[in-house]
């Protein structure tokens, strides 16, 4: 029920209040009402009273908050007059779908049916695919990589330890999963939240997720363990913002988010459920450009396949060597420890849902 059915529910309750007491005062004193039992009534009424007091902007919409209390003022003005048993459950209905209305407005809320594009629990343990628990179940393949630069090194995802009682994958010398590239891994507002456990905090290119590199986005640490985001910002340049402050600690699970939102121009980074940077427009951050086909050049470029843990495909390594020539084995641009509870949201996820997240993550 949006606010507006809010608004129109106060409107029709105050009708409903007027007309009963007109009806009430045409009758004569001996056409005396059967009044029926309050209790669950005045149980649920103590109920919602607690929760309008508690409810803050910090929690909710300050909208959705004025509309909640506008409309449980009505029903406990209905609630002090006298009543049918028909009335009373009526009125209980009514307020029921207040409440549930209000819950689904919280910050914390977070309906994965429609903004969860893509997510992992990698609770397998066993094999060498993970399928998404996501609406769409994207499959994400083993594979080796970076197998030109490694050699004999390279190395497939092993199954270990989550963060909290599963399983998750871990990485090393260039081990990635790969997943077919769909529109849905580039909305036009993003949240990528994922739990990780570095090895050590100096690799510079810790990758957790591509989409294209620099020509799509990519999330990952870099050498000073601070989370950082790359995106495509329009047909010839890409952006970078890190997290500034926020550093993640290795061999410890870690809640990293970022966010961007296009339409604002708003960017934000979170770790284990707190906010440490946000930039805007101001700070140069743009709309993602969500187009993966284009030529640069003697260079044509097409949508690769959804990376967990790498920056690129061996086979896009190969084709286009003058954009991975700076890579060594010193900083292979590959994820190097475990990770966990992966998702990829189609929206800016605000400060209380990325909270709330980590608290229901959380070991």
């Amino acid at each position: 029920m949006k606010m507006t059915n809010l608004m129109k529910l106060h409107t029709l309750l105050l009708m409903l209040v007027v007309s009963s007491a007109m009806i009430l005062g045409s009758c004569k004193k001996d056409d005396a009402i059967v009044e029926g039992d309050k209790t669950a009534l005045t149980t649920l009424i103590a109920t919602a009273d607690a929760i309008a007091a508690a409810a803050i902007p910090a929690n909710y919409p300050q909208a959705d908050i004025d509309a909640f209390k506008a409309t449980l003022a009505t029903l406990k003005a209905a609630a002090a007059t006298k009543l049918t048993q028909v009335q009373i459950d009526n009125l209980v209905v009514q307020l029921t779908e207040a409440l549930a209305t209000l819950n689904s407005k919280a910050y914390g809320y977070i309906d994965e049916s429609l903004y969860l594009n893509a997510g992992w629990h990698f609770d397998e343990g066993t094999g060498t695919t993970a399928t998404a628990f996501s609406t769409v179940k994207h499959v994400a393949t083993f594979t080796k990589g970076w197998v030109a630069l490694l050699g004999a090194d390279a190395a497939l995802p092993t199954w270990v330890d989550g963060v909290k009682g599963g399983k998750a994958i871990y990485l090393n010398k260039g081990a990635h999963l790969e997943v077919p590239y769909t529109t849905s891994f580039l909305p036009a507002d993003i949240t990528i939240s994922a739990w990780i456990k570095m090895d050590i905090q100096g690799w510079e290119n810790n990758c957790i997720v591509s989409q294209n590199y620099w020509w799509g986005y990519k999330f990952q640490t870099q050498s000073a363990g601070k989370p950082m985001f790359t995106w495509r910002i329009n047909a010839t340049s890409a952006a970078d913002k890190d997290a500034n402050s926020g550093i993640v600690t290795p061999l410890v699970w870690t809640h990293v988010v970022v966010s961007l939102n296009s339409t604002t121009k708003v960017m934000k980074f979170y770790i284990n459920g707190v906010m440490v940077q946000s930039y805007t427009s101001a700070n140069g951050i743009d709309a993602m450009t969500r187009t993966l086909s284009f030529v640069d050049g003697a260079s044509t470029y097409t949508a690769q396949p959804f990376l967990i843990g790498s920056f690129a495909t061996d086979t896009e390594i190969a084709a286009k060597p003058g954009n991975f020539n700076w890579i060594t084995t010193a900083n292979v641009a590959s994820f190097k420890g475990a990770i966990d509870e992966l998702k990829v949201y189609n929206i800016a996820l605000a400060d209380g849902q990325v909270a709330k997240l980590y608290n229901d993550e959380k070991p």
